[in-house]
């Protein structure tokens, strides 16, 4: 966790180690929103549009990305992923880019995020190819293997999956994310015996999201001690973290945010 002008950060080291890289995974500290969105949410369809800005704008200060050039997905839990470039600059608000849940560019300066507040967000580099992706994971496109579309389109991009890095951030954990039986058939069908689900109680199974999108993720190439996972529940950790499960909805949003800066 990194802390600068109030507004606090969760990290990955590995990514720290590449010196154009700017990125984060948000907290709910250190911005202007307020009530049950309090304070700093970045969900434009619950609050007004200047106080949104304003956390994306300190947001963007914290962590040296460009406010201006941020590329936002209309995210409805699909598996689909765009390859954007610098015609995307500064769009999303628009709903340019619907039924999208990932975003790749290999362009410099250009912002991309994802939304969540309990699913998995992945963030993904190749430092050597200079290629990166930001991917919403909810169950849906995690069990139709989105991360796996994410290294594909990378791959479009000029990226290798054996050079790509990957942090999965923040989002519900094993110890909460519990499922009924159709959904845990979904996994299993997926997935099998490499995802283990636990039953909790009657038709009822916990899932370990995190573990689902490492498989899928060295199902695609990206090697395994290049998955780096933060290990942080948003149910267990609702003071720190939006959690869509624990507030019943009554929540604000997180953003997973990355971009590469030009010229250095």
């Amino acid at each position: 966790m990194e802390e600068k002008d109030g507004l606090k950060t969760v990290k990955c080291r590995a990514f720290d180690a590449i010196p154009w890289l700017r990125y984060g995974f948000s907290t709910r500290h250190g911005g202007v929103s307020l009530g049950e969105c309090a304070s700093l949410s970045f969900s434009y369809q619950k609050e007004a549009e200047e106080l949104v800005d304003e956390n994306f704008r300190r947001f963007c200060n914290a962590n040296a990305m460009p406010f201006e050039s941020l590329v936002l997905t209309h995210q409805t839990h699909t598996a689909n992923v765009a390859i954007v470039n610098n015609s995307h600059r500064n769009r999303g608000r628009d709903r340019t880019l619907r039924e999208t849940d990932g975003v790749v560019t290999a362009a410099e300066d250009l912002g991309l995020v994802c939304f969540t507040a309990d699913c998995v967000p992945l963030l993904l580099v190749d430092p050597q190819a200079k290629v990166i992706a930001a991917v919403h994971a909810g169950w849906r496109g995690t069990v139709q293997s989105i991360a796996a579309n994410a290294v594909k389109a990378m791959v479009q991009a000029g990226a290798d999956p054996k050079n790509i890095l990957a942090a999965i951030g923040p989002s519900i954990g094993p110890c909460h994310f519990e499922v009924g039986q159709e959904v845990a058939a979904e996994f299993a069908a997926r997935f099998g015996e490499k995802l283990p689900l636990k039953e909790h109680r009657a038709d009822h199974f916990m899932v370990d999201l995190w573990l689902a999108n490492r498989l899928v993720l060295l199902e695609a190439g990206v090697p395994n001690d290049r998955i780096f996972t933060a290990n942080i529940c948003t149910y267990c950790n609702n003071f720190d973290f939006y959690s869509h499960r624990y507030t019943n909805g009554r929540r604000g949003s997180l953003i997973a945010a990355i971009a590469m800066e030009g010229d250095v």
